[in-house]
Parts: structure tokens; sequence; C-alpha cells
């Protein structure tokens, strides 16, 4: 039997994980561009990464039942030449608030939503070797993990 989209198979991670934080996200406030990507791209001065970094199966009791674990990164993303007082102040308040959002929403309600949400590390500066090449780039990191059954 072949394998049909929303038939016998759903994109989880991608639309029900990836999609719906992202959409959370945009609907706080404008962060810029939210983009989903397992890397940093140049999207202006202030932006916010989404990727799934990877998940795991909790249980399986047929191939229609099953509960996972996903992990996602989430990276804010700011460029700034000459970070002062005030610009450090603005930083890590938007880093809060992007860390509330998560927090607040621990579940989603919905076909296919979350539960569990939690944020288990926020990383300030932590960057790659391609973000430390960006002249003036700031970032803060965030793991969030959330788990989804599937009961059909």
């Amino acid at each position: 039997m072949a394998l049909v989209l929303d038939t016998t198979y759903n994109n989880v991670f991608y639309k029900n994980v990836l999609g719906k934080l992202r959409d959370l996200i945009n609907a706080d406030r404008d962060y810029g561009s939210i983009y989903i990507a397992p890397a940093y791209e140049d999207k202006g001065s202030y932006s916010v990464r989404v990727w799934g970094s990877g998940a795991e199966t909790d249980s399986i009791k047929m191939p229609t039942q099953w509960t996972k674990s996903y992990s996602v990164e989430v990276a804010m993303y700011s460029i700034e030449q000459s970070p002062d007082e005030s610009y450090w102040e603005q930083f890590l308040a938007d880093g809060e608030r992007l860390y509330q959002i998560m927090v607040n929403n621990t579940s989603v309600s919905g076909s296919l939503g979350w539960f569990d949400g939690v944020v288990q590390d926020m990383l300030i500066g932590d960057m790659e070797e391609d973000e430390e090449a960006v002249e003036g780039l700031h970032t803060i990191k965030y793991n969030f993990v959330c788990r989804i059954s599937r009961t059909d």
C-alpha cells in the first residue's frame, strides 16, 4: 500500500511542530523574519530561526498510534555593530519574551497538537562557525522539546 500524505502519514515535524511554533512566535509580535532552516540565513538586522534537531519515539502501539518527542532549536538573531547597554537591555528583553512564548505554550491543541513542551536550554552568544563570520551578529538559542501522540 502506498503512503499518502494526511491519509497514512503526516508531516508532523514540519507542520505540527516547526510550523506551529513559527506561527506562535509570529503572532506575538514582529520579530522580523521568522524562518524554518537548518542554518543562519541573512534576513536583516533581526530574525528568528526554527529548526528540528531530532525526534525520538516514546512508544508505538501500532503503525498509526505512537508518541514521539521532538527537539527544536530556536535561534534569535540581532545584528548591531556597536552594542551599548541599552542595546543589551533590549536584546535580553526580546530573548526573555521569546522564552516566555514557549513557556506559555507547553501544550498546543488541535489535530496532532503537542504537549509537555519545555525549554531545556537558553544559550546566549553560542554561535556556529558560519554565524561567527557575520560582523556584529548576536544570538540567543533555545532547545525546545515537546511530545505529540497520534491515535487513529
